[in-house]
Formats: structure tokens, C-alpha cells, sequence
């Protein structure tokens, strides 16, 4: 649930964060590059923190007779606001003993994925005019963390998904 201390103390740690870029910055290049890698960070704070609330609705909304919590799993993901890492709940199934992620499965993400769909999305694009390693170097400016293989894999899961349609 969504708690006004949670977000008086980020917007604090916003400001003061956006302070010191703003003190320490020598010029344009400094403070755009600061701003920007600082807004990836925030924004991967919040990115995790709303796939762990999401995660903790699931839980409370599950048949609780079917559904038993096991454990917790740590995702580790690359999006447009970059590199950070989750924490979702495993589910056995009392009945048939059956495991699954609830997050996983109620927004469509495959559990072995690097990438967010956003950012394959991007990435495929890219791809499609220029080789892996090229795309990888590219995409690092704006989202730090990718790599070639990633690129690759997610290039590979587009292209197992349009073989499923047809």
C-alpha cells in the first residue's frame, strides 16, 4: 500500500540528490550527465518498487488454499531506466505441487528474460539495422547494463514468439 512516509522521504532524498548534481556540475556536460544517470537511478528505485507492490497484491488476492507462498525469487533486469533487481514470490500449488510466479505471469514476463519488453523492443529495432555489438554500444549510452548477448537473447525470444503465432 502506498505510504506518504515512503514518498516524503524520496522526494528528500530526490532534492538532495538534484542539490549536489546541481553544486558539483562544472558545466552543461557534467550536469546533464549527472541528472541523467541520477534519474535512472530514482526511476530503477521506483520501477522495483512497484513490481514488489504488485508482487504483495498477488499475494493478498491469491486463493489461499490453493496458492502457498515457498519463497522469494531476485530478478535481475535491464530497462530503459536501466539495470536494477526485484523481488517476486514463488507459489507451489497444494494440490498438484506445481510452482509458479505470480508477477511473472500476471505481466506477461518470461522468467528467463534479461531485458524488459520496452527495452527488447528497442533493442530489436536497433538490431534490425546494425550487428549485436553495435546496437549493444548504442543502447549503453542510454541504458547502462546491456550487452551484446543480451541484445541477442532478446532478439531470440521475439523471434520464437512469431514462430508461436504463425
Amino acid at each position: 500500500m502506498l505510504d506518504i512516509r515512503h514518498i516524503v522521504g524520496a522526494i528528500l532524498l530526490f532534492a538532495n540528490g538534484l542539490i549536489k548534481i546541481i553544486k558539483e556540475s562544472k558545466d552543461f556536460y557534467e550536469l546533464e550527465e549527472g541528472i541523467h544517470n541520477f534519474m535512472q537511478k530514482v526511476s530503477t528505485q521506483i520501477f522495483a518498487w512497484a513490481l514488489e507492490e504488485i508482487d504483495t497484491q498477488l499475494m493478498k488476492e491469491r486463493e489461499k488454499g490453493v496458492w502457498e507462498v515457498v519463497g522469494f525469487r531476485a530478478k535481475q533486469v535491464v530497462s530503459t531506466f536501466g539495470e536494477f533487481i526485484y523481488r517476486r514470490r514463488l507459489y507451489r500449488n497444494k494440490k498438484t505441487g506445481e510452482t509458479k510466479l505470480l508477477l511473472n505471469e500476471l505481466l506477461g514476463l518470461r522468467s528467463r528474460s534479461q531485458i524488459t519488453p520496452k527495452l527488447r523492443e528497442i533493442a530489436v529495432k536497433l538490431d534490425t539495422e546494425m550487428p549485436f555489438r553495435r546496437a549493444a554500444e548504442i543502447l549503453s549510452y542510454l541504458f547502462p547494463g546491456i550487452s551484446p548477448m543480451t541484445i541477442w537473447k532478446g532478439v531470440q525470444e521475439v523471434g520464437k514468439d512469431l514462430k508461436q503465432v504463425q
